[in-house]
């Protein structure tokens, strides 16, 4: 079977990103994002509360997702809930304020 030749149809700058990508998928070196720890989510939470000031609470996890992107974490196994709770135990411990005024006590 004779080989196609895309560069015909394929830009040629295109066509060697694709090559080299699959170089590195054959030789094992594709380099998977890392999922964040709790530190790590600890510190975006606390950024993130600092940014939000003003913001209505439903934003406040997309803000730390985008935190934690960022950052280059893999974040499709943080959970808003997660998020939230964090938030929760840094205002309740006094390390940060409540800034967005969900926490009663």
């Amino acid at each position: 079977m004779d080989e196609i030749d895309y560069s015909q149809y394929i830009p040629e700058d295109l066509l060697e990103e694709i090559e080299e990508y699959e170089k590195e998928i054959r030789a094992g070196k594709r380099k998977k994002r890392n999922y964040p720890s709790s530190r790590d989510i600890v510190l975006a939470v606390k950024e993130a509360a600092l940014k939000a000031r003003g913001l209505h609470p439903d934003d406040f996890p997309r803000i730390v997702l985008e935190i934690l992107e960022e950052q280059g974490f893999d974040t499709s196994y943080v959970t808003v809930k997660r998020i939230w709770r964090v938030y929760e135990k840094l205002v309740r411990s006094g390390v940060i304020p409540d800034t967005l005024g969900v926490v009663v006590f």
